[in-house]
């Protein structure tokens, strides 16, 4: 748009209409200014509180108002500017009245005599710095995300594991190459498809969309482990996690999911437990016959009155049924790891088995007070054998973990619809860090003062799984020199 000097011009502008056009040009901008034909100088600058105002006419106004990075840019504006008579119009960096730096967005017309020729110039400034200052730290944030996406991309592309993710629907919105690998398929085959449709078996849908629901609904992880068949390598074992994915309103928007192939370690282990169960079978046949030997031979040095000999025989005896006890151990971890122990449940009476144990426990055990109150005749649903060792285990580690002619005290009763079996000692107690780890798998107290006890941390553990088995809970409280209460809670039966 040109404007001229004279009363009317070529296209019809009057001075009353440039008056106007100036008047919204400074409502509407930060910075008003004018300058000469050639620019050389600033004829009148407003700055307000962007730029410093410059009351008279100045020849420096580039080097007071323009950063020197920008400066070259200005000047090739200018120059086509007055070459085609155009509006001159540049975002470009300034030096604030306040000394920092700041961007403007700068425009300025052309105003024209009768003859066409350039009087001045009329031009206003906009503050831009926050605009400027956004898209920059957008431009960092975009530079960063998309770091970050190829740092994701080089990790899930080249991980064993098997990485995707589920929309709410429970469609795959990304898969990872192994996963693809391990479905045979590409992303444009797999992505956007649901369980089904890519290959998952009915039941197997249905447990990972309950599993999916799960995590929405409570905003939690869950676990699992499952058979799958591998396009190349055939039927493998996965060890997977679904985890929330949450939106800034705090709610699950997806459904992360990690998935490890374990076949081998379960395979090693199986191995481990069945060379676990023969040896601990090979060595109990020779173990048995060593028993009776030593029971036939005490039984001969008591009727030649050799006291001294029937003892020694009396504690090799003990000996002998310590490792009888931990050779059935590791029997019974073997089983219970390659599914081959069976719960035979059948009703009975938690107070009837407690008679029976208390009459072979106090024929058995003299250095503790045991104490038996089991004041409810309770019934339960569950393999009876299986149960008596679970309380066998539990007086057993009292008796080891307590000083001698302590008092034990076992007892039973009904806590609304379950039966609560407890045991307690007075032994020296179990520290806080222990307490959540005493039914793992081989786990033992590290404590100076245990290390004559024998063992090898599987007690607890088949307690634990034969506890879990039957549907019910075990528990330990203890603290440090105060002893230490064990319980197990079963459904009562109806």
């Amino acid at each position: 748009m040109s404007v001229h000097s004279s009363s009317y011009t070529s296209n019809g502008t009057s001075p009353e209409e440039q008056d106007r056009y100036r008047a919204l040009v400074t409502a509407t901008s930060d910075v008003i200014y004018t300058m000469s034909p050639d620019w050389s100088v600033m004829q009148q600058l407003n700055g307000g509180t962007f730029l410093s105002s410059s009351g008279e006419p100045i020849t420096n106004w580039m080097d007071k108002y323009l950063h020197p990075i920008d400066q070259e840019s200005v000047i090739k504006a200018i120059v086509e500017a007055i070459k085609t008579k155009s509006m001159f119009k540049l975002e470009h960096r300034v030096l604030r009245a306040d000394g920092g730096t700041g961007w403007a967005f700068s425009r300025a017309i052309p105003i024209l005599n009768q003859h066409g020729e350039i009087t001045e110039w009329f031009g206003a400034v906009n503050d831009v710095t926050s605009r400027k200052k956004m898209e920059v730290e957008l431009k960092v944030a975009r530079f960063e995300a998309e770091h970050q996406r190829r740092l994701t991309e080089v990790v899930t592309s080249n991980t064993p594991d098997l990485v995707y993710m589920f929309d709410l629907n429970y469609r795959f919105t990304f898969a990872n190459p192994a996963l693809l690998q391990m479905w045979g398929k590409t992303w444009d085959e797999a992505i956007g498809k649901n369980l089904l449709e890519n290959g998952y078996e009915d039941w197997h849908a249905k447990m990972h969309e309950r599993e999916i629901d799960y995590v929405v609904a409570t905003k939690r992880a869950i676990r699992g482990e499952v058979a799958f068949p591998h396009a190349v390598l055939g039927k493998r074992v996965y060890d997977y996690i679904f985890s929330p994915v949450f939106n800034a309103e705090g709610e699950v928007e997806a459904i992360a999911g990690t998935t490890r192939d374990i076949s081998e370690i379960k395979e090693n282990e199986q191995r481990k437990n069945d060379f676990i169960s023969m040896v601990s079978h090979e060595l109990k046949t020779p173990l048995t016959s060593v028993i009776s030997y030593v029971q036939v031979a005490k039984k001969r040095m008591n009727q030649l009155d050799d006291k001294m000999a029937a003892d020694m025989l009396e504690r090799a005896n003990n000996q002998l049924g310590k490792m009888t006890r931990m050779i059935n151990g590791f029997l019974n971890v073997s089983r219970l790891e390659s599914g081959r122990i069976q719960i035979d449940s059948q009703k009975f009476s938690l107070a009837e088995l407690v008679t029976e144990l208390q009459d072979e426990v106090r024929a058995t055990v003299s250095s503790h007070n045991i104490y038996f109150n089991c004041i409810e005749n309770i019934l339960v649903n569950a393999d009876r054998e299986k149960i008596a060792q679970v309380f066998n285990n539990l007086i057993s580690n009292a008796t080891k973990y307590s000083p001698a002619n302590t008092n034990i005290e076992v007892s039973c009763y009904a806590d609304n619809e379950n039966a609560v079996v407890k045991v307690k000692d007075n032994g020296m107690g179990i520290s806080e860090a222990d307490l959540p780890r005493l039914f793992e798998r081989y786990y033992r107290v590290k404590d100076a003062e245990l290390n004559h006890i024998s063992g090898f941390g599987i007690g607890l553990y088949l307690c634990a799984e034969i506890i879990n088995m039957h549907g019910g809970q075990i528990w330990a409280e203890s603290e440090p020199g105060a002893g230490s209460t064990f319980y197990f809670k079963l459904p009562a039966a109806t």
